[in-house]
């Protein structure tokens, strides 16, 4: 016997990109899409600060944006580690 069925079967959900990691505030969707995102980040940063435009911010200014971006991601990865350990 087969069953008619007016609805169609849900689509699995999508797969988190490395474009949603980086772009996203939350934690990433695995500890090492999460370093990737914190490495490429915080390596932006420090080229727009230090290379491309070293004149518009004091180094004190510069070396305090850089703390804040890093505890940034020290907080998303801390968000992030029971999502992870629930995966596993």
């Amino acid at each position: 016997m087969s069953r008619w069925y007016d609805e169609q079967p849900p689509s699995p959900a999508p797969r988190p990109s490395l474009a949603m990691d980086l772009m996203g505030a939350g934690p990433a969707s695995t500890p090492a899409r999460e370093l990737l995102a914190a490495v490429l980040q915080i390596g932006a940063v420090a080229l727009l600060l230090f290379v491309v435009f070293p004149d518009r911010l004091g180094e004190a200014w510069r070396w305090l944006v850089m703390a804040a971006l890093v505890a940034y991601f020290v907080v998303r990865a801390a968000a992030g580690i029971p999502k992870w350990r629930r995966r596993r």
